[in-house]
């Protein structure tokens, strides 16, 4: 009989008892009951870790957003973090960087705009914690109020409702919103040094109010405030209409007489009333905001919406209803 030597057996022999030990590791079942317990652990563990780093964050950023100078030294920091890193460094180059920015850093609109944005991401984390912890409709529109003072034009009349994306014109034509490395401000707090630097991105996914930017008067209305105040049917949402409409029609007055002044009060104007109509409906007083409507179709029958809003008045009043008379009394 031929031996195999020793040396030439040892693969094979060292191959087998992996074989044996992979094919053993295969048959090891899972304790479910077991596995199951430990997921709710882990789950609850998550749960905890989240609400803290959320809570801990919306503190410390509704302390810093009460006053102005503190909002800034809260924002720089988190900026040097994120852009210029922790170590001694990226200290270097930040320190470099503020003498190079010292003016635009101490502006009066930088340190406005810096401390409504983290005014606002207060807001939005504690949006995040949930119903028991999220603000009230009133908070929101109390934000938006102190976002449109700080604006010599609030809105630009002759633009459209959406702003337009990055390189578009900005809104506003009067004081400017000033800004650090990039548009810091007219982007998505979800992108904001202030959400990197805690790293609470992912809590923020799925909260609408943190896929706007903090500084556009427009965007913060239509997305946040109105969808706020509608659901709490207050009718604080038409006095911040009609601050808005009255601050546009103010703006529209000053312009030379141009396309776009006429584009705002032929067609956007009215845009802006129906809308605002349409809110009246919605936080309850349908009567007065249907007389309102009917006013605006009497008023801008050339308007290209009027056949929209015809149809919608229509379906609104019932037509072909048998509880609707034929004729008025």
């Amino acid at each position: 009989m031929k031996l195999v030597p020793f040396f030439a057996r040892w693969p094979i022999s060292v191959l087998a008892v992996v074989w044996v030990a992979s094919a053993g590791a295969e048959e090891v079942k899972l304790d479910r009951a077991k596995a199951l317990e430990e997921l709710k652990a882990i789950e609850q563990k998550n749960e905890k870790l989240t609400e803290d780093l959320l809570a801990k964050s919306a503190k410390d950023l509704s302390e810093a957003g009460a006053e102005k100078l503190k909002s800034v030294q809260v924002y720089l920091e988190s900026y040097r973090n994120v852009e210029f890193g922790r170590a001694q460094d990226g200290d270097t180059k930040f320190q470099q960087w503020k003498v190079d920015n010292k003016e635009k850093i101490g502006s009066l609109d930088f340190t406005t705009a810096v401390q409504l944005h983290v005014q606002y991401l207060a807001l939005v984390c504690r949006e995040a914690l949930g119903k028991k912890e999220a603000p009230k409709p009133g908070e929101w529109a109390a934000y938006w109020e102190n976002l449109f003072k700080s604006k010599d034009v609030p809105e630009n009349p002759a633009e459209a409702s959406e702003p337009k994306g990055k390189g578009g014109k900005k809104q506003g034509a009067g004081r400017r919103q000033a800004n650090v490395g990039g548009d810091d401000f007219a982007r998505p707090v979800l992108e904001s040094p202030l959400v990197r630097d805690r790293q609470i991105q992912g809590f923020l996914h799925d909260v609408k109010e943190a896929t706007v930017s903090s500084g556009s008067v427009d965007v913060v209305f239509n997305k946040v405030v109105r969808p706020h105040l509608r659901e709490a049917k207050s009718r604080d949402l038409l006095r911040l209409w009609d601050q808005r409409i009255a601050a546009l029609d103010e703006e529209a007055e000053k312009e030379v007489k141009t396309l776009g002044a006429d584009d705002y009060k032929i067609l956007r104007r009215p845009t802006l009333l129906w809308e605002r109509a349409d809110d009246q409906e919605k936080i309850g007083e349908q009567d007065s905001a249907w007389a309102k409507k009917m006013e605006i179709l009497k008023t801008y029958p050339y308007h290209p919406k009027t056949a929209e809003w015809i149809a919608e008045m229509k379906q609104a009043l019932g037509e072909g209803s048998p509880a609707l008379p034929e004729k008025a009394p």
